[in-house]
């Protein structure tokens, strides 16, 4: 069901809150400068709508990776990963490609060598991760490669 527009008086009202799924903040009428209160707006936005799935270095692992509980659609069949976390160790001074991926129903996280290539089955790309001397040295997202490809 779409959200009703609101009202001036309901903007007045809201003014100095923040809206509580994205966090963002109802500015004041006329507000200056306008442009920091946009690009805060802005990577408001984005955070929130692309929070979910994120990989990340895992605490105290040097190779370690946590990707944050999401939700996707893979070839039309509805995925729920809760936070995950794994060890990358077998792809040292190598970089890892990450994905989810649909294993009857259940979401399911791949990895594999670049050398290797992504899977040829329906997947989500997540990141390609870089790992250099024992130690994660780079995290490349991968997520909307997939989510606005053409």
């Amino acid at each position: 069901m779409p959200s009703p527009d609101l009202s001036t008086d309901a903007i007045n009202a809201l003014v100095g809150t923040r809206h509580p799924t994205t966090g963002i903040e109802f500015p004041p009428s006329g507000l200056q400068p306008y442009h920091d209160w946009l690009i805060r707006t802005l990577h408001r936005l984005a955070e929130s709508s692309a929070g979910g799935l994120r990989v990340q270095r895992a605490e105290g692992d040097p190779v370690g990776i946590c990707i944050a509980s999401g939700r996707a659609s893979i070839a039309g069949v509805a995925l729920s990963l809760e936070e995950y976390s794994t060890s990358l160790a077998g792809f040292n001074n190598d970089t890892t490609l990450v994905w989810l991926a649909d294993a009857s129903g259940e979401a399911e996280v791949g990895t594999t060598s670049v050398a290797n290539g992504w899977p040829s089955s329906d997947h989500l790309k997540l990141a390609e991760v870089s790992i250099e001397a024992g130690e994660i040295t780079s995290i490349l997202d991968r997520r909307f490669e997939t989510v606005f490809r053409v």
